[in-house]
């Protein structure tokens, strides 16, 4: 008899990302964080200085929704290779400023001097390979990723992804 660790309606895997802007008061480098939903329950996630220092909040999230969307690929390969074929994946950010900066590849004088390689976003995204949407920022459970959260946010992100009941 074939054992069964999840009996859920759906395992729809969905990424959620933040970052801060130059939180590190001695470097400047932005904080990264994300986290992975698989069923509704957290399974991947992440709270790390970004390498570079960016020069906006819009770049410093711009640069997280394109290294999250890298792991988000192995996971999708990870959960192919279990049986469970992910059907779109979907990325969900507070800024809306990064969502019309992927979906939209016109040259933009403010974001000229970002990197080649953070523009991977913009071609999943251009692509259909992933869906970015909108999430209010007060309900992102990446939020508590990346600085300082009452104990009631920390309580409801925590419950978003599945760690509280």
């Amino acid at each position: 008899m074939p054992h069964q660790v999840y009996k859920g309606a759906s395992l729809k895997l969905q990424g959620y990302v933040d970052a801060d802007f130059a939180g590190d008061i001695d470097s400047r480098k932005s904080t990264t964080g994300f986290v992975f939903t698989l069923g509704g329950i957290a399974i991947s996630w992440t709270s790390n200085l970004q390498k570079i220092v960016t020069l906006s909040t819009t770049k410093a999230e711009y640069v997280v929704a394109t290294e999250t969307r890298k792991e988000m690929i192995w996971l999708h390969g990870f959960l192919d290779e279990l049986g469970k074929k992910q059907e779109m994946d979907i990325l969900h950010s507070d800024s809306q400023s990064v969502i019309f900066l992927a979906k939209n590849s016109v040259f933009h004088s403010k974001s000229k001097h970002i990197q080649t390689k953070y523009h991977f976003i913009r071609y999943l995204v251009e692509d259909k390979l992933v869906i970015l949407e909108k999430i209010c920022g007060s309900k992102n459970p990446a939020d508590m990723l990346t600085k300082g959260v009452t104990i009631e946010k920390l309580k409801l992100c925590a419950a978003s992804i599945g760690l509280l009941t």
